[in-house]
């Protein structure tokens, strides 16, 4: 009888209560059944199974029979309750008891109404009238507030919450000074919306109105984080109430926001061309009512919704990590993130699964994220039911045992009880958790958007709906807490403000156009020069050594695996004798190189404690204890911190979380390394979105690498690009670096220039798979110890005579190297291009004036004509060379997948490339078989 559904305690009377009652008394050495263990958790919270016998005593040995009915409608209503609250602004019927509830009420007959049976701590006395039991059930669960918690696999937490809900002692009723607060907040947010509303007609704002509560709701969580001595709060959030919580929870003054909606609004300096006003982030220390200081952070966001989720919760544990490095304790208590969803995006984007994986991930947790669910009811014209295959619209958080509050826009008080007691839990058991505001959307998805289209009945009651500003204000009138004429006029009050603020915004100066032009061409010149700017990054030969030398220092007691003994011992003498340096000792001499100057970092993937490809072996693990030691988090007492972490399976939500931790703290060295490079397609958003872009938009600068192993060896199209066309696309306005290194030394400069630069941007990094054991890709110590990172490297082999000066990036390098000394071609010179953005002209130009005597001009690459660096290069070359000279182009053909899955056909096009090149023939792009006007076509579309 194992399995879900299945309750012990339906199962057998007092036999099975006294075993109950040995198992709380010897839990730990008594053997149970699991479904017994979890019934019995259910029934403990008031230590319940021990009271039984005590009270069938009391009562002069009733049935037992009856006191387990009891219990089970105690648990029935703990389980089901939730279905039964109104929660519902839009519904004007009471919802009936679920059917779980009705079965168990079924077992009472009539005549029990005025039985007495225990309360288990329901009522303050021991023993009450059934009627008064169920009363009292059907007010904690079927209420106000429905409430989903006994599904968590945290019995602290299920008991907690129980004694919380279920003491007679609880009291929900609020102070005066707190239901002012409330209506205040109510009578700002929804009067803001009305003034936007009259005074921008038809202009996209996002509404909140029909779900203004959340206003209420955020104001008294920030009252009550001060209190739990919270520091900062990370918002996430979508575009819907952005404005409203910008100015009335982050105090952004009316008068700016009114400026950003006039025409003649142009973006400040700082934000390049700027964003929409409700995606812009905005950052406001508040001060309570209590005189208590919180920083809020509303990160920006774009229209790609949930997609800022990672990158706060990546952004707050950078913070908690800088916290706990000052030797502050429980910094997860002083930092929190705030997520506000839509309940369409919650249900139907991916990406908030990814972030909830996070949740107790060593690499990642944070202690936990208030979730609250804007639920409208519909996602732009989706009605629930064609939008999930749920109830709730909050179900995924049963997946992560999560406790969950549904709650009435129209009971703001019930919504700001939830809200507290959800940051109560947040801040003790260091867990996500879920408030359900389900309201309404006023309006259509924007303004200009007509809902009664597709939504004609909901929206003719919407209509007619008043709004909980004034649902709330009249019952307070009701009540005695508030004067109908003192209400009006403070009314009266916050519309002359916002007049005021908006007549103050219409004198401020606008920014001129054309001088916003000239000032971001100037931008561009000082950035271009600032990312192209030589540094000296080479350390010196006895540090060097220093570092080689602790790779093999490892504990006396630690048992090394045979092949790594070996293999780290041939890395050490590499550096100490003066031999060929691989690309795993190379990345290894410069992480250690910046950790031993004190810079903080963080290498982050799905295999980078080993290296996807057994080539870093930074995580090394006992053979015969499994514990864990990392060589590079072992150089000196006073060195900078390695945080180092295989991921989970995950892109999307893993890079989002690195984005936002290298976004808090710039001087960090941030580095988020996919599996393959391929795999970074998964993650588009956050690199479109954020990483290419965030700075032109919201001023947002980053400072993360990416590691994407990309190269053509044979192995598919899955495992051999990483869409460098797709990076090359998003560079420009001097955003971010994407770099093709081809030597351990390139790769070992690019990194240490890359902190020492102090000059933040996004480094994008081609890795190679087939190169880290490859013979000709090493360098010498020397290589290490003196100059700078080379964004063009030469060939130092070719004659100034050169006939054939050949391009190229990356890997095919030492293809071209291998066949020009097989063939002997001592007349072409192979020049490389380690940084394709942003492109070092002044070089490419110095080295194509070199060679007077070239009569042919060569692009070669592995991709496909229409991937690769091609369709970037041809022009920008072009651009360089003798008037009326074009680039020749030897590579694949244009193709709609990345490689081909044949080894076989792999090596022959390979060979067909090299032997096009070196024999003098077309370039690939050159159709044979095509004649005149349609090898005219096919050149064009090889260019488009």
């Amino acid at each position: 009888m194992k399995g879900q559904g299945f309750n012990p305690l339906e199962a057998g009377g007092m036999e099975n209560i006294e075993l109950l009652e040995r198992y709380f008394e010897n839990e730990k050495n008594l053997s149970l059944d699991p479904s017994w263990k979890s019934a019995s958790q259910s029934l403990n919270p008031k230590d319940s199974s021990k009271a039984l016998k005590p009270s069938l005593a009391k009562e002069g040995g009733l049935d037992s029979s009856r006191e387990e009915k009891i219990l089970r409608l105690i648990q029935a209503f703990r389980n089901y309750g939730h279905l039964a609250v109104n929660i519902n602004p839009l519904s004007l019927e009471s919802k009936s008891l679920p059917l779980q509830i009705e079965e168990r009420l079924n077992e009472f007959s009539e005549k029990e109404d005025t039985a007495l049976f225990p309360t288990y701590g329901l009522l303050k006395a021991s023993h009450a009238p059934f009627k008064e039991i169920k009363e009292r059930l059907y007010d904690i669960y079927c209420g106000k507030i429905g409430i989903e918690y006994t599904g968590s696999q945290n019995e602290e937490l299920i008991d907690w919450l129980q004694n919380e809900l279920e003491t007679p002692e609880l009291d929900l009723s609020l102070p005066i000074e707190t239901k002012r607060i409330i209506l205040d907040k109510l009578n700002h947010s929804e009067l803001f919306e009305k003034f936007l509303h009259t005074k921008y007609v038809g202009q996209k704002r996002f509404s909140i109105e029909g779900g203004e509560t959340l206003i209420p709701m955020m104001s008294l969580l920030v009252e009550s984080a001060a209190d739990y001595e919270v520091e900062e709060i990370a918002i996430g959030m979508a575009h819907r109430g952005r404005l409203n919580i910008l100015c009335n929870i982050l105090n952004k003054s009316y008068s700016e926001i009114f400026n950003e909606f006039e025409d003649r609004f142009v973006p400040n300096s700082f934000e390049g061309s700027g964003d929409v006003k409700y995606h812009k982030g905005f950052t406001a220390t508040v001060t309570t009512t209590k005189n208590k200081k919180v920083i809020i952070d509303l990160t920006p966001n774009p229209s790609h919704l949930e997609a800022v989720c990672p990158v706060v919760t990546g952004l707050v544990r950078c913070k908690q990590d800088i916290l706990k490095g000052k030797g502050v304790k429980e910094p997860q208590k002083k930092i929190i993130p705030v997520f506000i969803h839509g309940d369409a995006a919650i249900a139907g984007q991916g990406v908030v699964y990814e972030t909830l994986q996070m949740y107790n991930l060593g690499g990642y947790k944070t202690g936990g994220t208030l979730h609250i669910v804007v639920n409208n009811q519909i996602g732009f014209t989706t009605l629930p039911q064609d939008g999930r295959s749920t109830t709730y619209a909050t179900d995924i958080a049963k997946g992560f045992g999560a406790p969950v509050f549904h709650v009435n826009a129209e009971d703001p008080e019930s919504c700001v009880l939830s809200v507290i007691l959800a940051l109560k839990i947040r801040q003790k058991f260091g867990i996500d958790v879920f408030i359900d505001l389900n309201c309404y959307r006023k309006y259509g998805h924007n303004e200009a958007d007509e809902p009664a289209y597709t939504q004609p009945l909901e929206y003719q009651m919407i209509r007619e709906k008043k709004g909980s500003r004034e649902l709330y204000r009249d019952e307070l009138i009701r009540h005695g807490f508030l004067e109908k004429e003192v209400a009006l006029e403070l009314e009266k009050e916050f519309q002359k403000a916002l007049q005021e603020e908006l007549e103050l915004s219409k004198k401020q100066n606008p920014f001129k156009a054309e001088s916003r032009l000239k000032q971001q061409e100037d931008q561009f010149k000082d950035s271009r020069s600032a990312m192209l700017k030589p540094i000296k990054t080479g350390v010196d030969e006895k540090v060097l050594k220093s570092l080689a030398s602790k790779l093999t220092e490892l504990p006396s007691d630690f048992k090394i695996h045979p092949k790594l003994k070996s293999l780290f011992k041939d890395r050490a003498d590499s550096v100490l004798q003066h031999k060929e340096i691989d690309w795993g000792t190379g990345e290894y001499l410069a992480l250690g190189s910046l950790l031993i100057e004190g810079v903080t970092i963080r290498l982050a993937g799905q295999d980078s404690g080993r290296g996807t490809f057994s080539h870093r072996h930074a995580l090394l693990i006992d053979q015969e204890k499994g514990k864990p030691y990392i060589p590079l988090d072992n150089l000196e007492k006073e060195q900078g911190r390695l945080y180092l972490y295989n991921s989970f399976l995950s892109e999307y939500g893993a890079l989002g979380f690195e984005y936002g931790y290298s976004i808090a703290k710039l001087d960090n060295l941030v580095i988020w390394e996919a599996q393959f490079g391929d795999f970074v397609n998964g993650a588009q958003v956050i690199i479109d979105q954020f990483l290419s872009s965030s700075e032109q938009k919201w001023g947002q600068r980053c400072n993360l690498v990416l590691f994407l192993p990309h190269g053509y060896e044979g192995q598919g199209p899955e495992h051999s690009s990483a869409r460098m066309e797709r990076f090359l696309n998003l560079s420009a306005e001097n955003n971010q670096f994407v770099i093709y290194p081809t030597t351990p030394a390139q790769l070992f400069h690019m990194l240490r220039r890359h902190m020492l630069r102090n000059f933040p941007k996004p480094l994008i990094v081609f890795t190679p798979k087939g190169l880290l054991r490859h013979p000709q890709a090493v360098s010498s110590l020397q290589d290490f110890n003196k100059g700078s990172f080379e964004e063009v490297i030469d060939d130092p082999l070719a004659e100034e005579n050169a006939e054939d000066l050949v391009f190229c990036s990356g890997r095919i390098y030492y293809d071209l190297l291998e066949e020009k000394k097989k063939r002997e071609k001592t007349s072409m010179a192979i020049c490389r291009i380690e940084q394709l953005y942003p492109l070092n002209v002044e070089k490419l130009e110095a080295l194509i004036q070199k060679y007077k005597s070239v009569k042919r001009y060569s692009w070669v690459q592995e991709e496909p004509c229409n991937m690769g660096a091609f369709e970037y290069i041809q022009p920008r070359l072009e651009s360089l060379l003798p008037e009326g000279i074009k680039i020749n182009y030897y590579g694949r053909k244009r193709s709609a997948s990345t490689a081909t899955g044949s080894t076989t056909l792999h090596r022959l096009q390979l060979e067909e490339i090299l032997g096009n090149l070196f024999s003098d023939s077309k370039p690939t792009i050159f159709d044979v078989a095509a004649k005149g006007a349609e090898k005219e076509k096919i050149l064009r579309e090889g260019r488009s």
